[in-house]
């Protein structure tokens, strides 16, 4: 078992980065951390948090604060467990202000320790976090997947069209990609697929299944609807679906497309990149009915091109129709 520990001393860490001695380096600092939830702060958490499918009947923490809680975790890629420890290492109590935490470091241990007021007077104890991490668990597993789904994929684009965050261009891609997990039968609709090297399933029935190229692994597969724009410094996820990884991506994405359209209405989406998996929707009669100017789809081995700039740039290079 791996065992990951902090601690909060700044000169410790700041003489270590001079003299150029890193162990871990995490992927976003607290100050950046701390910018990005001020910018979500009122009208984006209230807005997404109005229409969150709760499965609550009465709400004693803000609905909001389990999705920022959300997202601190992401952003760290940690556990429910660590919660505790991402608010000390995080920005989030310094983006909420000290009328929902404080933190405090101890003059001699330098140990930091945080210090809330809570949402309610159940607790007996004082509080080192806004809410316990078991609330954050029980939501999200109580949450149905279904009515979680339809609700980002109609509130968060609307929510990006409210900011005018969409490019005029509306360029967008649609992908599909398989997510692993442990090989656990408690993970709920997964299935276990054969794959190569490279991660790409294969028949059992075509290959020599003894050759440890090919490993059974358990799976699902998200479809995502993403806009980016021509610089590709512009990506937003703006739908998706989580599925059992031997689901056809096609129909999902149709649908995908079919919501996005319906949440903020046609003018939006312009271009669809996909790669030849999804080709077969241009035999679909109502596929470009659902874009508003025309449907492009990409030969896979061009779909690697959207990491640079020469794919958007020039698209018609692998335009399959029009």
């Amino acid at each position: 078992m791996d065992f990951a520990a902090f601690e909060y001393d700044r000169t410790f860490v700041i003489e270590a980065l001079r003299r150029g001695a890193i162990d871990y380096l995490e992927n976003i600092s607290e100050a950046e951390e701390a910018d990005l939830f001020r910018h979500l702060l009122g009208r984006v958490w209230e807005r997404l948090a109005e229409h969150y499918p709760t499965p609550r009947q009465k709400e004693e923490v803000p609905i909001w604060l389990y999705i920022a809680s959300q997202i601190s975790l992401k952003l760290h890629d940690a556990s429910y467990h660590a919660f505790p420890y991402v608010l000390r290492s995080g920005g989030l109590i310094t983006a909420l202000g000290p009328k929902v935490g404080r933190q405090a470091e101890h003059p001699d241990t330098h140990a930091v320790t945080l210090a809330c007021e809570g949402f309610h007077d159940k607790n007996e104890f004082d509080r080192q976090t806004p809410c316990d991490q078991d609330f954050l668990r029980k939501l999200a597993r109580d949450t149905q997947p279904g009515r979680l789904h339809d609700w980002f994929n109609r509130e968060v684009p609307r929510c990006l069209r409210s900011l005018k965050l969409f490019d005029a261009e509306g360029l967008f891609l649609g992908d599909a990609s398989y997510v692993f997990v442990p090989d656990n039968e408690n993970y709920e609709d997964s299935v276990k697929l054969l794959f190569d090297e490279h991660h790409h399933p294969v028949n059992s029935q075509e290959v020599d299944l003894p050759d440890p190229r090919y490993q059974w692994r358990r799976c699902y597969k998200v479809v995502s609807l993403i806009h980016v724009n021509r610089e590709l410094n512009l990506f937003l996820t703006v739908a998706a679906r989580v599925v059992a990884g031997n689901r056809h991506e096609c129909p999902i994405l149709y649908e995908l497309v079919d919501d996005f359209v319906k949440a903020v209405d046609r003018g939006w989406m312009k271009v669809l990149v996909v790669d030849r998996g999804f080709d077969r929707w241009r035999q679909h009669g109502a596929a470009e009915d659902r874009l508003s100017h025309r449907y492009r789809g990409a030969a896979a081995q061009e779909h690697e091109r959207l990491s640079g700039h020469e794919g958007l740039n020039a698209p018609e290079r692998f335009c399959l129709g029009t």
